[in-house]
């Protein structure tokens, strides 16, 4: 019987990186910042189809109202599968469960402070030609059951981003995330950069 959760995938952060082969692997760590925006993502594979994940994420600006302020901190774990077509491409999707507490106020008055458990589901594709690099899009949609709609929380998002591999252990990234709610399409605040460790 598997027993997974939130704490024994981000144990992963204590364990020494070892070398890993080629891109696509399920054994890993991730630092990203995105405007505010601050979140550790950790996946570790349990069959060549399945692997989990674990994350935690804080944002200080998910309100869709320029009257409303709002911050979030989110934890939550998944299950995911991955189907390899060939070497250079491999289909993923799957759901997660997460937990959230939101502080918020309009016009500087406090609201008050919200947690909520809810699930969300992402599907996208990575690509990669070689093992220095690999593309990744994704689309992504929670289902929070706040009392006030957010941006990050409610939304459909986008994401394009792509990693280099500095070594075998270590990549850098960098992507574009577009949530469907959002007044302008394109903005700096959407770019996002990221470091990940890979773990055998």
């Amino acid at each position: 019987m598997l027993k997974v959760s939130t704490l024994a995938s981000l144990s992963l952060l204590t364990v020494a990186p070892t070398l890993m082969a080629e891109p696509f692997s399920h054994n890993n760590a991730q630092l990203s910042y995105r405007a505010e925006h601050w979140a550790l993502n950790v996946e570790r594979a349990i069959t060549e189809d399945f692997y989990i994940t674990g994350f935690y994420h804080h944002t200080d600006d998910i309100a869709l109202s320029p009257n409303v302020k709002a911050k979030a901190k989110i934890l939550g774990a998944g299950l995911m599968t991955s189907t390899n077509i060939g070497h250079m491409t491999e289909f993923y999707a799957g759901a997660n469960l997460s937990q959230s507490k939101i502080k918020s106020s309009e016009n500087d008055i406090a609201r008050p402070e919200e947690s909520n458990f809810y699930p969300s589901v992402i599907a996208g594709v990575k690509l990669s030609s070689s093992p220095q690099f690999e593309a990744d899009f994704n689309v992504n949609h929670g289902f929070s059951d706040s009392q006030y709609t957010y941006g990050y929380l409610d939304s459909t998002s986008f994401t394009v981003g792509g990693k280099y591999f500095i070594d075998q252990a270590m990549a850098v990234g960098l992507s574009y995330v577009w949530v469907k709610e959002q007044d302008k399409a394109m903005t700096w605040d959407n770019i996002g950069v990221s470091f990940s460790l890979y773990f055998e």
